[in-house]
């Protein structure tokens, strides 16, 4: 969570550094490039100045005069430098390998400036292979143009002049960056330990705990009264809970007494009776049965109620051992009516479940199954492994169950049209459900892959 929080802080400050340092970036950048542009053109006419004087009294002749003034500014400018004369002749330049008395009037700016027209711009140059951005400004004696002063650059030199400050800007926020994740660490650890403190709290109460207690005298102001707000939470829910188990424990006492009395009453007056075959001990049999029931499901709901409100530790039980054992208990069962148990699947098969909970649960659902199935018929359990957990199916060839009454069947008291006559209270899915969170597992109800009327009743347990 730390090294989560940590990144989502870095993430920020990078999408903060990229939404001001790109704009920014470019601007500087256009910024820069104008300002060199500006200082060949201030340079140029200030050269233009000192080469007017020289131009006018010399009639275009070769100024050694004027030379002084171009190597000073060669000197702290990296620009080529020529003047020509008012025919477009070299009079003077920076660079050696130019020759005075060249002809640069076939130059475009050159031949602009003759004209009495300054040229900014750039152009490819043959001679230098590349692009070059040029100055181009007239040495003027009222309307008389005397001559051309030419600054020049290749493109590439002022590119690197423009890219150098465009680094700094980079380097500014690689620094800035780094900051960030220098105050971004203690800043998550600061927030992230009582979330953590919290999560692992959060997680025991999940587990049943209800007597934890999150710290709520350190971290985030807003931390520590999310912390309160758990701690009467927690609070809350094991008072109720624990007034639940009360109350059932109550309702176990105060109804079981009555209805086993009222069971040994019935037996007595069945006994008086003595002819089994009347009305009377006919209904005396029927009220048997539904007492019987009765306690049953008042057995289940109280052990619902343990399942909700206990915190019991899970074990590692063998899926497949388990599956061969129960088939064993039901066996006979099932020959009365000739049906048969195949298993297929796994030989071993450890996963997570409460101790007792998978024998109940596969007990349930063969149970379900044998109640559902037509006689001579197969009964199919497979204990297989999907990814992280172990899956035991109980497959049986009944009439199956619709979508609908799938998401119903393990709501309580719920009972299917086909199993409404047969004996039972509605609770035995629910409790399946509730087994199967309480082991960290899903229980559900499926239809068969193959397309065959039958339903596959699922267990889904973590693999170990």
């Amino acid at each position: 969570m730390k090294l989560r929080l940590i990144g989502a802080l870095v993430t920020v400050a990078v999408l903060i550094l990229l939404v001001f340092s790109i704009p920014l970036a470019t601007f500087v950048a256009q910024v820069e490039r104008e300002r060199l542009v500006t200082a060949l053109e201030r340079d140029a006419f200030v050269l233009a100045g000192h080469a007017k004087e020289t131009l006018n009294t010399t009639a275009g002749s070769v100024l050694p005069s004027l030379q002084p003034y171009v190597d000073s500014y060669s000197k702290s400018s990296e620009a080529r430098i020529v003047v020509t004369n008012a025919s477009g002749l070299v009079v003077a330049s920076s660079d050696p390998t130019i020759a005075f008395g060249r002809d640069f009037s076939n130059r475009l700016e050159v031949a602009g400036a003759l004209k009495g027209l300054p040229a900014v711009g750039e152009r490819d140059s043959a001679t230098l292979g590349e692009r070059l951005l040029f100055v181009a400004v007239p040495v003027l004696l009222g309307d008389t143009v005397l001559g051309v002063v030419r600054f020049s650059n290749p493109k590439s030199v002022v590119d690197e002049e423009v890219q150098r400050h465009v680094r700094g800007i980079a380097v500014a926020g690689l620094i800035t960056l780094l900051a960030a994740a220098l105050v971004a660490i203690p800043l998550a650890l600061t927030i992230a330990r009582p979330i953590s403190r919290l999560k692992t709290s959060t997680e025991r109460l999940a587990d049943g705990d209800f007597s934890v207690q999150a710290d709520d005298s350190k971290g985030p102001p807003e931390v520590r009264e999310l912390s309160r707000s758990f701690n009467a939470m927690a609070g809350r829910i094991g008072l109720m809970l624990e007034n639940q188990q009360h109350f059932s424990g109550a309702v176990s006492h105060q109804l079981r007494t009555p209805l086993t009395a009222l069971r040994l009453r019935l037996d007595q007056a069945q006994d008086a009776v003595g002819d089994s075959t009347s009305p009377v001990a006919l209904a005396l049999e029927a009220s048997r049965v539904e007492i019987d029931r009765l306690q049953e499901m008042i057995q289940q709901l109280l052990a619902l109620s343990r399942l909700e409100g206990g915190s019991a530790a899970t074990v590692t039980v063998n899926a497949s051992v388990i599956v061969r054992s129960r088939i064993e208990v039901w066996e006979s069962l099932a020959a009365e009516r000739h049906i048969t148990f195949t298993v297929r699947g796994l030989d071993s098969s450890p996963c997570v479940a409460l101790e007792g909970a998978l024998e109940q649960i596969v007990d349930n659902y063969i149970d379900n199954a044998l109640t559902a199935a037509p006689d001579n018929s197969i009964i199919t359990i497979e204990v297989q492994r999907v990814q992280r957990h172990i899956h035991v199916d109980v497959i049986d060839e009944g009439p199956g169950l619709s979508e609908e009454k799938r998401a119903l069947a393990f709501e309580r008291f719920w009972r299917g049209a086909t199993i409404e006559n047969a004996p039972g209270t509605g609770l035995g899915l629910a409790i399946v459900r509730q087994l199967a969170v309480a082991s960290g597992g899903v229980a559900e109800l499926l239809p068969r892959a193959d397309g065959k009327s039958g339903l596959v009743a699922r267990i889904s347990l973590l693999a170990r």
